[in-house]
């Protein structure tokens, strides 16, 4: 069954973190987010880039074939819109070193959420789940 995010005030709906942080702090943000009440889960990718210095350093080489990039892990949470503060909050303090390059978080409103599993698989047309 799908989920819809429903319109109306801010604390409807379900929205997307998406937060950049440090490869070296991963075990601290995810210890950070089991502490909260409300554990939502996530997802982790691994991500390279270039932010407002262009490069890992201060260094920024722009040729065809020779760039710099600066690596970072990807968070993406989607939770309930009223548990983004906490979230952010729970992020930003655990993700946080005082130094270039800490990473960004935002936030985006999230149309539909389906879990696969409680889904199930295609229906047949005689309305059984196949198996």
């Amino acid at each position: 069954m799908s989920t819809e995010a429903r319109p109306g005030g801010i604390e409807d709906g379900l929205r997307l973190v998406t937060a950049l942080i440090h490869p070296h702090l991963e075990g601290r943000v995810v210890r950070a987010l089991h502490e909260l009440p409300e554990f939502p889960g996530f997802s982790l990718v691994e991500a390279r880039g270039q932010g407002r210095g262009r490069g890992a350093g201060g260094t920024y080489v722009a040729s065809e074939y020779n760039l710099t990039y600066q690596r970072h892990l990807q968070v993406q949470i989607v939770c309930r819109a009223g548990a983004v503060d906490e979230i952010v909050e729970a992020l930003v303090r655990a993700g946080w070193t005082g130094r270039r390059g800490d990473g960004v978080i935002s936030v985006s409103p999230v149309e539909s959420f389906v879990r696969i599993r409680e889904t199930g698989a295609a229906t047949t047309e005689g309305g059984e789940g196949a198996r």
